[in-house]
Order: C-alpha cells, then sequence, then structure tokens
C-alpha cells in the first residue's frame, strides 16, 4: 500500500473524499496480482455507508480479490459488508454461486460456473486460476494420501495433461497409474493417540467404581 494511502486510511477511513484513490488502488492490485484486504474492506465500508457511490463492477473485483485469498477468510468478511439488493445483481450473484461451490468443495462444477465471469471479469485479474487450483490442492493435501488421478484432474479444471502433470510435480506428488500419491503430512497422516497424566482416574475414583460393581453384583 504507498505510504500517504496508507495514512489516508490512518485518519480519514470513513472520508468518502479518499474513495477514488481506495478504488485506484484496487485497480492496481487487480492488474498486479496484489492483494490489500484493508484498502478492499475499507472501499466496501465507505460504499455501505454512502450507496450513492457504489460501483458494482468494483464491489464484484473485491469479491474477486478476496476468493483468490482462500482459505482465509476474506471473502466472508467482504460479503458482510455488501447490501443484499446488490448481491442478487449480476455479476455478483454468479460470484456468490461459484463461491459456494469452492466452500463446499463441488470443485468439478465449479469451472463450469465460473465461464459466464470469464470475458468481462476475469481476462482483467491475472492469477486467477492459479490461486484457485492453490486452495484446491490444499484441501486435497490436508484430507487424502491418494486421489484417483481423473478426479483431482477434473477437480482442477484441466484440460492439458502436461500443464496438470507439471502443476502434481511441483507439489511432490506422484502419478501412480490412475492415482495420485499426495504427500505425507501432518494433516493428512493419522496421529497416535497421545496418553495425558492428568487423564488417568486416582486411586479415589477407581475405588467408586469397583464399589459400584460389587455392589450391582
Amino acid at each position: 500500500m504507498p505510504e500517504d494511502l496508507s495514512q489516508l486510511l490512518e485518519t480519514s477511513r470513513y472520508d468518502v473524499a479518499i474513495l477514488p484513490k481506495l478504488e485506484a488502488h484496487v485497480e492496481e492490485q487487480c492488474k498486479a496480482q496484489a492483494y490489500d484486504v484493508d484498502v478492499c474492506l475499507a472501499t466496501l465500508k465507505l460504499y455501505q455507508f454512502n450507496p450513492s457511490e457504489l460501483k458494482e463492477p468494483m464491489v464484484a473485483k473485491i469479491l474477486i480479490k478476496a476468493l483468490m485469498n482462500l482459505p482465509n477468510t476474506d471473502y466472508l468478511a467482504c460479503t458482510y459488508l455488501v447490501p443484499e439488493r446488490v448481491q442478487e445483481a449480476e455479476p455478483i450473484k454468479t460470484i456468490t454461486a461459484v463461491a459456494s461451490l469452492l466452500e463446499t468443495c463441488s470443485f468439478r462444477a465449479f469451472w463450469e460456473a465460473v465461464k459466464p465471469l470469464r470475458a468481462d471479469l476475469l481476462s482483467a485479474m491475472p492469477g486467477f486460476d492459479a490461486a484457485i487450483r492453490a486452495f484446491i490442492l490444499r484441501t486435497f493435501e490436508i484430507t487424502y494420501q491418494s486421489v484417483p488421478t481423473s478426479h483431482l484432474r477434473a477437480s482442477l479444471g484441466f484440460d492439458s495433461e502436461a500443464d496438470f502433470t507439471k502443476l502434481v510435480g511441483s507439489k511432490g506428488w506422484t502419478i501412480d497409474g490412475d492415482r495420485i500419491q499426495v504427500a505425507l503430512n501432518d494433516d493428512n497422516t493419522a496421529k497416535p493417540k497421545r496418553i495425558d497424566a492428568t487423564d488417568t482416574m486416582d486411586f479415589a475414583q477407581m475405588k467408586k467404581i469397583l464399589a459400584s460393581v460389587a455392589a450391582s453384583s
């Protein structure tokens, strides 16, 4: 964030006069594949306080940038600042639908649902597919030790076999016939139960249990 903009957010966060500078910075984020959630949220907050200034295309860009930052909860935070009437307008309505597919891990359906956004919105926001695929890979990484190759490829939305193989290899995963072997990590590996000394019964508790058993026999 430029220093002058940072100072404006500290001193004039709720002054609608700074809105053009915030919007300009959001545009720069889209072009440069940068991201500053504070600027995005400040922009939405000013729209909330000044409905006549709200620009739906700008809201759409902010929501897309937030989606690109999954699994962080930025997208959810942004939606709280978007009026319901705006959420029902296109393309924001479609963004809401594709976000739901990502959040429910309906990855194969996501790639078809996102197509209407490509021509007018995503074409001006480089890095979208890569960011979404990173989120999908992370989801698989913490869930599976192996997964069918065809399922993972469809979930990542790849037409190119070479691009798919390159991305999988970059994660250190191996293609073993019709299955992908996911590198083991702390999340997808079963952990032995740790016995905590504080969980053991003391003599008084054991005595009560034995007395109860003796009384019922």
